[in-house]
């Protein structure tokens, strides 16, 4: 989220502020209640847009006015509008963290910190996490990737202007090739890379330069946009239905930014340009409530996201509507007194070195803090023992599964092809072939089954990361994936198939849709004539990562020894979906339904380790470690030999 304010020598716009409230509060739906807004991340280029509206405004004003640009003192008014509240909330983060992370959370909480103290928090989120991925939710200081893109924008375009100026060069032709270029680099990476265009500046600087361009174009005409007022209505009622149907109709599941951008920003644009020709667009966006909460808008969004995801870490797992709604409400009470106790008396109260003398060395001790947790690793002497070990507790699966050749994961530089050495060759003796399809989940049950099965099965591994062996896949890459899968199945004619994957998630919680999905692909498959088919039902869910909740367990009640199962410590909806699974696919010709849940779960709870406590089942909410891999694979070989006529569940147990 941007801070741009409304700088000094500007004709101060309500409507503005208003608009920033609209962006504010798509994005606070979005992270609070996701079904309701699900495209409210949006927000975020609505406020691209405003920032490098105003701030080009001021730019250009001053260009005009004096012949050139006052850089410091342009960096000094940044720093008196960013540091009072970022300092404020990073400083509340890591004492939060204290007490509710586990050491390697916290440690990861200091790098993040040190990296939005020092602008480029943007980066380390590009290097370190999924911003649409459900783990996310633990990272308290996701959301300043934003700020991160804006100010290395500012970092760049006053200087360009200036050059430009000097140059006899237009500065709305400079902005139109920088928004070309930029967009253009948007368009060619987000199909590839979303990731990687999602977090890095240049595939997000268009959006400021189109603001940019708009402020340019607006001061060259005479510092006004001259239409009727029908124009300016109908204008402003397109961009606002822009920048609505997105925020309403949009969701995580596409690829973003790519073109799903261009609404936005249009949009905003739009209402940037129409609104002081508008009546009625001036009089909804001018509402004081509206206003007001544009006016704090950059506290506000600094303050809800940390809020909610501490939220969810001391819930370990989803907060309860109300309890979220309670915390969005408290973000805007410290934003206002943020806003109004803070960030008011520095910017406006103190002169401007003297605002540096408070700011500077806040900031530093900020950063220093955020450094030396991260270096620290968390601290681990916070978690008591015996559990310590587990406080940085990870597995490294990646040559297990065979990342990047059988379980793609559209990683930057990876390759999106099976190597052809994800099938086994044929060998000198006839063997059944078995594929196994599915995501990240399936490619960690490959290395059970690889020990399980030993020579005795020709496998073929087909997985991706985040793609359901669904042929209606809502997701396109996933989709095209799944399509190349099915053709290769049906010039293999394998013997058995087996389907696995993280069933439920945010866009698929209904166990009816679930299984609607999997029907097209079974009956695809029998059609190609594959006469065996295995579902393998959803592992258990943790409310947390695993090793993470017994570092905080031990706290609450401290134990001599790692429990060898845990009881009300996984979420109920892939219990349910298993129940759903096994009832609707039970007796179906050709079709044999496992159930993992029922192999790694009982009565007394599900399974911490298998063989030895220190190695869990798994290293996160519910991927699977190699004994768990391998308790689940025999339990589905066992559901292999004889194929049945219909379908049963393994046997339950250790």
């Amino acid at each position: 989220m941007t801070a741009s304010g409304h700088p000094g020598g500007l004709a101060y716009r309500a409507d503005i502020d208003g608009l920033r409230a609209v962006a504010v509060l798509a994005v606070i739906g979005y992270h609070a209640f996701p079904a309701a807004v699900p495209g409210g991340f949006a927000g975020v280029d609505v406020f691209f847009v405003i920032s490098g509206f105003l701030i080009t405004s001021l730019l250009r004003d001053e260009l005009a006015a004096t012949g050139r640009v006052r850089l410091g003192d342009f960096y000094v008014r940044r720093i008196r509008r960013l540091f009072p509240a970022l300092a404020l909330v990073l400083a509340a983060c890591l004492a939060a963290g204290w007490w509710l992370q586990v050491p390697s959370d916290y440690a990861l909480l200091g790098r993040h910190a040190a990296a939005s103290a020092g602008f480029v928090a943007n980066i380390a989120f590009w290097l370190d996490a999924d911003y649409f991925a459900p783990a996310a939710d633990a990272l308290p200081l996701l959301h300043l990737w934003s700020l991160g893109v804006e100010e290395q924008f500012y970092l760049a375009w006053p200087l360009l202007l200036v050059l430009a100026a000097r140059a006899g060069l237009g500065g709305r032709a400079l902005a139109a090739t920088g928004v070309a270029l930029s967009l253009a680099a948007c368009l060619l990476l987000t199909p590839r890379d979303p990731g990687s265009a999602f977090f890095l500046p240049f595939t997000r600087f268009w959006e400021l330069l189109a603001g940019a361009w708009l402020a340019l174009r607006l001061r060259d005409a005479g510092g006004g946009s001259r239409m009727r007022p029908a124009v300016a209505d109908a204008l402003a009622l397109a961009g606002l239905a822009l920048v609505l149907a997105t925020c309403l109709l949009l969701d995580d599941q596409s690829p973003f930014p790519g073109w799903r951008a261009l609404p936005p920003v249009a949009g905003s644009m739009l209402l940037v340009l129409a609104a002081p020709g508008s009546r009625w667009t001036r009089w909804l966006l001018t509402r004081r409530w509206l206003v007001w909460i544009g006016l704090v808008s950059y506290p506000l969004y600094l303050w809800h996201w940390p809020l909610l995801s501490f939220g969810r870490i001391h819930a370990a797992g989803e907060v309860a509507p109300l309890a979220r709604l309670a915390l969005v409400a408290l973000a805007l009470v410290l934003s206002g007194l943020t806003w109004r106790l803070l960030e008011r008396p520095l910017r406006r109260g103190l002169r401007a070195r003297a605002a540096l003398a408070v700011l500077l060395p806040a900031m530093a001790v900020v950063l220093a803090a955020a450094v030396a947790v991260w270096a620290l690793r968390g601290i681990e002497s916070r978690a008591g023992e015996p559990v310590r070990a587990y406080a940085n507790y990870a597995y490294d699966w990646r040559a297990p599964s065979r990342e990047g050749r059988c379980s793609l994961t559209g990683a930057r530089g990876e390759p999106e092809v099976f190597t052809p050495d994800c099938i086994d060759p044929p060998g000198p003796a006839p063997r059944p072939t078995l594929v196994l399809w599915g995501d990240s989940h399936a490619a960690l049950l490959y290395p059970g089954l690889r020990e399980a099965a030993g020579d005795g099965l020709r496998l073929a591994q087909f997985t991706r990361s985040g793609c359901r062996p669904y042929l209606a896949s809502r997701k396109p890459d996933c989709r095209a994936n799944n399509a190349w899968v099915m053709d290769r199945i049906a010039d293999l004619r394998p013997d058995h198939v087996v389907l696995f994957a993280y069933w439920t998630g945010n866009d698929y919680e209904d166990p009816a849709q679930v299984l609607r999905d999997l029907e097209q692909g079974i009956a695809a498959m029998h059609a190609a004539g594959v006469g065996h088919v295995v579902v393998l039902g959803p592992a258990p869910r943790w409310t947390q990562w695993l090793p993470k909740l017994l570092v905080q367990r031990h706290r609450e009640a401290p134990f001599l020894r790692v429990p060898r199962r845990l009881r009300d410590a996984t979420l109920p909806a892939p219990e349910a979906l298993d129940a759903a699974l096994a009832q609707a696919l039970a007796g179906r010709p050709g079709v044999t339904y496992v159930s993992a849940i029922g192999r790694l779960c009982d009565f007394r709870g599900c399974l911490v380790w298998i063989d030895d406590p220190a190695e869990l089942t798994t290293w996160d909410y519910g991927h699977l470690g190699p004994r768990a891999s391998r308790h689940v694979a025999e339990a589905v070989l066992d559901a292999l030999s004889p194929a049945p006529a219909g379908a049963r569940a393994a046997p339950r147990g250790d």
